[in-house]
């Protein structure tokens, strides 16, 4: 049931609008309630603010000196480009050094090539010859035994050695066939 209207010309609804009227009235009044509020807010950011601005003032004594690091370094920095520049060109020194000692290399291995073609092959005849020495030397140690073998104790060698020297092992060995009082004989060949 809604209200009825009564005969005065007042309506329920005519309350709401007096409440809005009497709000916007008083906000005004509320105003500074507000601002103190947001105040109250915005405090702990004013003291960092703070803060950093007290943090922040060396740098504006800085802020020149880093100006004349930064036209100091453009400077070098161009130098240095343009340096590089000159060392990356075709008609640099480097380069130019560089082309000739590659042509000279590769002179120097044409010339070497035939060189590294004979060092292999007396490598590989000094290997064949060394084999042939080795081969060699054992067939003259097989023939010395048996020549030693076939004629007894004292091989050719050691003889022969005594007749040079004028040495006679013969009578110092107790195994051998002279005596040390008589002449010594040779055995039959």
């Amino acid at each position: 049931m809604s209200p009825e209207p009564v005969a005065c010309g007042y309506h329920p609804s005519d309350d709401r609008r007096g409440a809005n009227v009497l709000t916007e009235l008083l906000a005004p009044l509320r105003l500074p309630e507000r601002l103190l509020e947001a105040l109250d807010e915005l405090r702990p950011m004013r003291l960092e603010l703070t803060r950093v601005r007290k943090q922040t003032e060396p740098l504006a004594e800085l802020l020149p000196a880093l100006q004349q690091l930064e036209e100091a370094l453009g400077t070098r920095l161009d130098a240095v480009l343009a340096v590089v520049a000159a060392l990356e060109s075709d008609g640099s020194h480097l380069n130019r050094t560089t082309r000739e000692l590659g042509s000279k290399v590769e002179a120097l291995s044409d010339v070497l090539a035939p060189v590294d073609d004979r060092l292999a092959t007396i490598e590989r005849a000094v290997g064949e010859l060394v084999a042939e020495v080795g081969t060699m030397r054992e067939t003259l140690v097989g023939v010395k035994d048996d020549i030693q073998r076939t004629t007894g104790e004292r091989g050719v060698m050691e003889r022969a050695r005594d007749v040079f020297t004028g040495g006679d092992d013969e009578q110092e060995r107790p195994d051998s066939q002279g005596s040390a009082s008589g002449p010594q004989q040779e055995p039959p060949t």
